[in-house]
C-alpha cells in the first residue's frame, strides 16, 4: 500500500512539475514577446544627425569640435575649420516612416563668461524638402515634396550651405564664442500633435 501511495505521489509531483514548466515557459514566452513588441512599437525607426564641416571640399567630422554637453563649437573666423559657414549636416534614418524635425539652439558666450541664447536664426541653407520654422520654435521640419511631413529616406541632406551676405558680424566682439545644438526629433506619423504639442504642421 505504501508503495502504491509513493507511486501515486510521484505521478502527482511529476504532473505538478510539468504544469509549472508549461506555465513558466508560456509566461516567459509571453513576457519576451510583449517586451519585443513594446520595443518595436517604441523603436520602429531611428534617426540621427551626421554633422560635419566642409573645409576646402574636405569633410571634417564635427565631433572633433564637440563639447561635453554635446554642443558643436563654431568659429566666426573664416580661416578655421569649424567656421560657422562650413557647418553641414545630413539626417540618417532606418525603419518605419516618421515625422521628423531638427531643433537648432545657439549659445553665445561673451568674453566675461556670460551665456546668452541667440533668438535670431542664422542664415543656413537647407536642402529641398525642409521647412524652416526656427523663428517660432528653433526647429526645421521635414515637409517632403507632398508636404505630408512623412519621412522615409535613408539619408537626406539637411544643412547644405550658409548665406554669407545675410550674416552680420558687426556685433561680434573679440572673445565671443558660439555653440550650436543639432538635435533630431522623430515621432510616429499619427502622434506628432501630442508629442510636439502642435495641432498641425507649421506650413499648413
Amino acid at each position: 500500500m505504501l508503495h502504491k501511495l509513493n507511486k501515486r505521489a510521484v505521478v502527482i509531483i511529476v504532473a505538478i512539475v510539468a504544469l509549472i514548466a508549461v506555465v513558466g515557459s508560456s509566461l516567459a514566452w509571453f513576457v519576451t514577446r510583449r517586451s519585443l513588441f513594446q520595443n518595436f512599437s517604441l523603436s520602429s525607426f531611428e534617426y540621427g544627425a551626421e554633422v560635419y564641416f566642409l573645409d576646402d571640399d574636405k569633410e571634417v567630422n564635427a565631433d572633433e569640435y564637440k563639447d561635453e554637453k554635446g554642443l558643436y563649437i563654431l568659429s566666426t573666423d573664416k580661416n578655421d575649420v569649424n567656421y560657422i559657414g562650413n557647418l553641414r549636416a545630413k539626417i540618417n534614418h532606418s525603419g518605419a516612416k516618421a515625422c521628423v524635425r531638427v531643433t537648432m539652439n545657439h549659445q553665445w558666450t561673451l568674453a566675461d563668461g556670460t551665456v546668452a541664447q541667440n533668438t535670431v536664426a542664422l542664415p543656413y541653407k537647407f536642402a529641398k524638402g525642409w521647412y524652416d520654422n526656427r523663428d517660432v520654435d528653433y526647429s526645421v521640419y521635414y515637409a517632403s515634396e507632398d508636404m505630408s511631413g512623412e519621412a522615409s529616406f535613408n539619408s537626406a541632406d539637411f544643412i547644405t550651405g550658409f548665406d554669407e551676405k545675410a550674416f552680420d558680424t558687426s556685433a561680434i566682439v573679440d572673445g565671443v564664442t558660439l555653440k550650436v545644438l543639432v538635435q533630431v526629433d522623430a515621432v510616429q506619423v499619427n502622434r506628432y500633435p501630442q508629442m510636439w504639442d502642435i495641432e498641425k504642421f507649421p506650413w499648413e
